[in-house]
């Protein structure tokens, strides 16, 4: 396996300019009505047959978790008619939807938080995950987001050496695009990285309760006598197709 994956503030800048758009793809969405993170501690959303609950956010820099809303979403493919249920994240400030912006013309220099919940599907037959990502970087800029899901509460601990864990990773920082991909090891079930924001891996199967969590970092060039770049982030989705 080759990965470039580590820690994103060690990871050198280049003078690189790229866009990173999330995919568009033709889907059919049912949005259930949204509640701000912060306000869904010891809540649940019920999306078909899935139930999403322990909801925390044990780590937020540069915004909080009532910047966040939340809402249970199924999504239709009408070239497959396959539905896949879940969640999707909208940034929102001032309670209306306005997306976290950063540039060299004021305010914070990154943004960087950790979501996790868990996901129950009664019947264990959920077979794959996926995230898409609405999020742009230009210049000196970077964006990476994660998503770990297993059957164990280590993987909202920051733990990577679990057989059930499936992880994504969508990121351009300053550049360098992450890559890399394996399957089935001791250490993990499957995992893959890349720039693309808009990516799906296979769930270890038979599991009737997944830990899950998104791990989301944006940040700008800060340095003196390096232009600053621009990145946002709109919001996220989060699905889960049996």
């Amino acid at each position: 396996m080759s990965m470039e994956i580590g820690n994103t503030r060690g990871v050198a800048r280049r003078g690189v300019i790229a866009v990173l758009i999330a995919a568009a793809v033709s889907l059919v969405s049912v949005p259930a009505g949204a509640t701000p993170l912060d306000k869904l501690s010891g809540q649940s959303i019920t999306v078909g047959n899935l139930v999403f609950s322990n909801f925390s956010w044990p780590f937020f820099s540069g915004a909080g978790p009532s910047n966040i809303d939340v809402q249970g979403i199924v999504v239709t493919d009408p070239a497959t008619g396959q539905q896949q249920a879940g969640l999707r994240f909208v940034v929102i400030q001032g309670g209306v939807p306005k997306p976290f912006s950063l540039s060299p013309k004021g305010g914070p220099h990154e943004i960087v938080f950790e979501i996790d919940y868990s996901v129950t599907d009664i019947t264990g037959q959920l077979a794959t995950t996926a995230h898409t990502i609405n999020a742009t970087v230009e210049g000196q800029a970077g964006v990476l987001a994660a998503t770990n899901a297993s059957n164990s509460l280590a993987v909202t601990a920051g733990s990577l050496a679990d057989p059930t864990l499936t992880m994504m990773v969508s990121c351009n920082w300053f550049g360098i695009v992450c890559s890399g991909s394996s399957s089935a090891s001791s250490t993990s079930f499957a995992i893959v990285a890349s720039g693309d924001l808009s990516q799906t891996a296979p769930l270890y199967p038979g599991i009737s309760t997944y830990y899950v969590q998104h791990q989301i970092q944006l940040q700008i060039s800060n340095r003196k006598g390096v232009p600053g770049g621009t990145a946002t982030l709109q919001g996220w989705d989060a699905l889960f197709r049996e």
